[in-house]
């Protein structure tokens, strides 16, 4: 039976103990510390920081496998097309994509409050983007990802440095023991850096740096906005170096524009979904990416990998489904 409801100070202060927990269940979903309250109240919230992290990184593993579907495409079909126009033009037709999804709300991309955040992520993206593409065409896929794995790194620590994040052991092991399988993996490209290998190593800090203002960009606005934006962006920044190095457009090209814009925009949207969850559980499952890379060199390209290739995958396959694992199961208060 429950007790009537009174205004003396001990059941106040145990309704907002209730409050406090329900308080820690909202937090755990974004993968902060749980606080323990009455009730079960701990369980409750340990079950939805399980929820967040197994989302995260389910969502970014799908997105991983756009962005692979990205590279592939572009050694298919874009390889006789400069990047800059390859590039602007992803990224217009992205937009163009969106456009009829957003509607109206497209005119907050200039009046937003937080309209310089989003210009700073498309001149960020739109650099890493162009420098990727460079990479991708001139040194093997495995190789450009590798490189790329070092972009989780960056953008976990920025979290803890500049969101509060917090990087507790089981969290920092993960990523340093994927790091280290990526670093296995690139071992062999570091005999002979050229230019292409150069430009990945660039990209990687800025993906980062993009990741982590999206991050930001979710407390003011949604996933569509945010999208948008980074759409309209990147093409305004690369219309003139597109312009200037324009050419003629074969049908295999535009086969690749709109694969390439297709499945990057369904990249960026699974992108989005997993940063509500915690940015290592997001940034730790990026790692799964390697493999989908090294699979479709392996059966598109003839690009067979090395023995440390192969064990560096492993590596990482293995740290990423341990976490993944280990943090879904935990019903620990301090992870």
């Amino acid at each position: 039976m429950t007790p009537p409801r009174t205004d003396n100070p001990a059941d106040k202060t145990r309704q907002d103990n209730k409050q406090s927990g329900k308080t820690s269940v909202a937090n755990a979903a974004l993968g902060e510390d749980i606080v323990a309250g009455p009730d079960g109240q701990t369980d409750l919230a340990t079950a939805a920081r399980a929820r967040a992290v197994r989302a995260a990184l389910g969502w970014m593993v799908f997105s991983c496998l756009m962005f692979s579907l990205v590279m592939v495409s572009i050694r298919l079909f874009l390889v006789d097309l400069p990047s800059e126009q390859s590039v602007f033009l992803r990224y217009l037709i992205g937009a163009g994509m969106l456009l009829p999804w957003i509607g109206r709300s497209a005119l907050r991309v200039v009046t937003s409050h937080v309209r310089g955040l989003m210009a700073l992520r498309a001149l960020l993206h739109g650099v890493a983007v162009y420098t990727w593409f460079f990479g991708v065409l001139r040194i093997p896929l495995a190789e450009v990802n590798a490189m790329l794995n070092l972009g989780p790194v960056y953008a976990t620590i920025g979290a803890a440095l500049f969101m509060g994040e917090k990087l507790r052991i089981r969290r920092i092991a993960a990523i340093v023991i994927s790091f280290c399988g990526a670093l296995i993996i690139i071992k062999p490209g570091f005999a002979e850096i050229n230019i292409g290998t150069f430009a990945v190593l660039i990209t990687a800090p800025l993906f980062a740096g993009s990741d982590l203002i999206a991050k930001r960009l979710k407390i003011y606005h949604d996933d569509k906005l945010i999208i948008f934006s980074l759409s309209v962006g990147i093409a305004a920044f690369m219309a003139v170096p597109a312009i200037n190095v324009w050419q003629s457009i074969t049908p295999m090209n535009w086969i690749g524009i709109i694969a390439i814009s297709i499945a990057a925009t369904i990249g960026h949207i699974t992108l989005m979904r997993s940063f509500s969850g915690p940015m290592w559980a997001a940034q730790t499952g990026k790692y799964m990416q390697l493999l989908f890379v090294v699979l479709f060199g392996i059966v598109l390209f003839d690009e067979i990998p090395s023995i440390s290739t192969l064990i560096g995958a492993l590596v990482v396959l293995g740290a990423v489904s341990y976490i993944a694992v280990r943090e879904g199961r935990s019903r620990d208060v301090v992870p």
